[in-house]
């Protein structure tokens, strides 16, 4: 009874929190597809992680598809909570030699656990179809059935720990960061074993057997369904999907842009800041105290405690390199859970330790339970806001809004995976809008994919053709544009599309996404405007939620309101260059209600009111901008850009300089034009046209010399610039 309440605690908690449908989270939406329609998903596959939720969707008869997957994770980390109360009740009765617990531990015990739930990741992890929760119940398993090796010497279970670790790798692969619990106990059994090869041939096909679920990859693939990523029926192709060689072979392909171990402190100190806020200062204080009180019980388990969570944790961190930017931090995150569960060990045993040395006190427990219960309430007060994702619909309502952007027959370009999965869920799942043709832009070339994706067009009894090529450079871009112009084909592209400058082409913004025209194509017309902004965006849209960028709370919700935010700045763009101001300036400043940190819409507005030659209102927004591209460069090199990241910011941050300075020219504030002019070159030392408004501003002041030295400045960088050549021949 005790056990369900524990799991019944947890379970409700995350239940009354959990997302109605599918989670504005990573792949979330990709393993709900893949778990309805048993395809292949993203390497490494998740073979039991897509199998056993295939079989929980037909148990469950309540609510959509997505919530039952995220009911799914929920179930299975408060089965972790219970397991986790279970192997504390274990250790508690080895300290104490008893075999029955005292009520006040097992409250303690059950307040631990509770603390362990509801710390931000578990529970954010516990709320999305994602195989992550489902790997800590396997490594809470495993610790378990060591626990009980080590302790109490049941050498019978060694089959069982050796099955479900590779039964276990069969849902995430990163379980064989648990290794030296399976090396020690392999050690061990063989060290004491009478038949040592026998036992080690068949310890091996045990481990072997649980392994054997990933013979699901290309059995079912060799079937064609609908999702086969990589189509790992081909025996390369099954290998390159194991080893993640699609995916550079590490955690994400950003990091090998970076020299090993580059980003390794600034993830370390994420970690620790995690865990700091789940236990605060003091839990990570008792940590040491419990280290060093496991070493005395057993200091052959201490050690492979200490090895699962440095290889985990540590050695991981180094290896994925990932810089400190949000979205890669999301990532990285998300990989915590398997070496909090060993830092959680170590916190129960440092709880113990101070029971014992104070257990003729016996009031120190009822202080105890007291912390505990305000570590619970912090919890609590800290992550509800964050977490409580019950009215959630960031991910659906974007779908619905882009899909009803576009006519039938369209083409629709995606690059982010949450916006691209959870396309794929409405269409393969939900059957919406079949005649619109969602396409990876980052998978267009991929034979695999295309193969796929006929699939697709076949099933659905659609004779679309559209022709695919890999979208890498401008002149894939060029053939792709120009290949499904011919057959007819309309295209669109979301705003998260990445492509260089297309000669014959241009963009036409409609709404969530803009539409490839021709130049013969291209509309300019107010009319448009109407039907874009006013019906599309403000009369079409559903919005559920409160649409603001706020990475305090969440990343991947904050990426897709900033979609809606690009649609509307990008629809300015549009109207400023028809000479549509009123209009343009309406959409600049929705665009910043939404994310009020995105620089580009300060400077528009500043360029904006400069043509209507409102230099008060000019200057104003030019300030804003300024500011905004200092703190976006900042933030840039506290996120360790890229150089070419840093260096383009940098030139933004110059030209934010100019404009500033050109509009105080007009105000007649020449020396601060002169401050804004030499801020630029301090940004762009190559910056030809800050050094020729500066002999600009010393020509008003008739100081020639300086006139003089900054138009040779100028044609230096720039020695085409005709303006400079004219007025110092005219000097001269």
């Amino acid at each position: 009874m005790i056990y369900l309440i524990v799991f019944l605690n947890i379970f409700i908690v995350y239940l009354w929190t959990i997302f109605p449908t599918i989670a504005a989270y990573r792949d979330s939406a990709e393993m709900c597809c893949v778990g309805k329609l048993l395809g292949i998903a993203h390497p490494p596959g998740y073979p039991l992680y897509t199998l056993l939720i295939n079989i929980f969707w037909k148990i469950l008869p309540l609510g959509n598809l997505a919530y039952r997957f995220n009911i799914f994770s929920a179930i299975v980390s408060a089965l972790t909570g219970m397991l986790l109360f279970y192997l504390c009740r274990k250790i508690q009765r080895k300290s104490i030699s008893m075999v029955t617990i005292s009520l006040i531990d097992n409250i303690i015990i059950y307040f631990f656990v509770l603390i362990f739930a509801f710390g931000y990741l578990q529970w954010y992890l516990s709320l999305v179809s994602e195989m992550y929760t489902f790997n800590v119940l396997f490594g809470i398993v495993v610790l378990i059935l060591a626990y009980r090796y080590f302790f109490e010497t049941e050498k019978k279970l060694v089959y069982i720990l050796f099955f479900i670790f590779g039964l276990g790798l069969g849902n995430r692969l990163d379980l064989i960061l648990f290794f030296p619990i399976i090396f020690f106990v392999f050690w061990d059994y063989i060290k004491k074993s009478r038949y040592k090869i026998k036992e080690l041939i068949f310890l091996c096909f045990v481990i072997f057997l649980g392994l054997t679920v990933y013979l699901y990859l290309p059995l079912r693939s060799s079937q064609k369904p609908l999702l086969d990523w990589n189509h790992p029926a081909e025996l390369s192709r099954f290998w390159s999907s194991l080893t993640r060689k699609t995916h550079g072979s590490t955690l994400d392909m950003l990091s090998l842009s970076y020299r090993p171990a580059e980003n390794f402190l600034a993830g370390i100190k994420l970690y620790f800041k995690h865990i700091i806020e789940n236990i605060t200062i003091f839990g990570l204080i008792i940590v040491l105290l419990g280290s060093k009180n496991l070493v005395k019980q057993n200091f052959v388990f201490f050690v492979i405690t200490l090895l699962c969570w440095l290889i985990s944790c540590v050695w991981f961190i180094y290896k994925a390199n990932m810089p400190p930017n949000p979205h890669a931090m999301a990532i990285l995150e998300a990989h915590f859970l398997l070496p909090n569960l060993i830092i959680f060990l170590w916190l129960f045993y440092g709880i113990l330790e101070i029971t014992k040395k104070f257990l003729s006190k016996f009031y120190i427990k009822f202080v105890l339970i007291l912390v505990m219960v305000l570590c619970i309430m912090y919890n609590l007060k800290n992550n509800i806001y964050k977490l409580n994702k019950r009215n959630h619909f960031y991910a659906y309502d974007y779908t619905t809004n882009l899909f009803r952007s576009v006519p039938d027959d369209s083409l629709v370009l995606i690059k982010e995976d949450v916006q691209l999965f959870s396309c794929w869920y409405r269409k393969y799942i939900e059957k919406f809008r079949p005649k619109v043709y969602v396409i990876a832009s980052g998978l267009a070339g991929a034979e695999w994919y295309v193969s796929m994706f006929q699939r697709y067009l076949s099933e659905i009894g659609a004779t679309k053709q559209i022709f695919f090529c890999r979208l890498d450079d401008n002149l894939g871009w060029d053939k792709f544009i120009s290949e499904n112009k011919k057959i007819s084909n309309k295209i669109f592209v979301t705003h998260n599309v990445e492509f260089g400058q297309l000669k014959n082409y241009k963009l036409f913004p409609v709404g969530l996404c803009s539409e490839i025209c021709s130049l013969e194509e291209y509309p300019s017309t107010k009319h448009n405007y109407k039907i874009l902004s006013e019906v599309l965006q403000e009369e079409i849209y559903i919005y559920r939620n409160e649409y603001l960028y706020d990475l305090d709370k969440e990343f991947f919700s904050s990426d897709i309101v900033e979609e809606y935010s690009k649609a509307h700045s990008i629809t300015g763009d549009y109207l400023r260059n028809q000479q549509n101001f009123v209009s343009c300036i309406k959409e600049y400043k929705s665009s910043i209600l939404m994310n009020p940190d995105f620089p580009v819409n300060y400077f528009d507005l500043g360029y904006v009111y400069f043509s209507m030659k409102n230099y008060n209102l000019a200057e104003k927004f030019y300030t804003y901008a300024v500011r905004k591209y200092e703190n976006y460069l900042l933030l840039a090199q506290k996120y360790n850009a890229l150089p070419d990241v840093i260096k383009n910011y940098k030139e933004q941050t110059a030209n934010a300089y100019l404009h500033l300075g050109v509009v105080s020219e007009r105000l007649g504030k020449l020396d601060f034009s002169v401050e804004c002019y030499n801020s630029a070159l301090g940004h762009n030392p190559n910056f030809a046209d800050a050094y020729y408004n500066l002999g600009v501003v010393y020509w008003h002041k008739k100081d020639w010399e300086k006139v003089r030295y900054y138009f040779n400045q100028t044609l230096k960088i720039n020695p085409n610039h005709s303006l400079a050549k004219f007025y110092l021949e005219k000097l001269q």
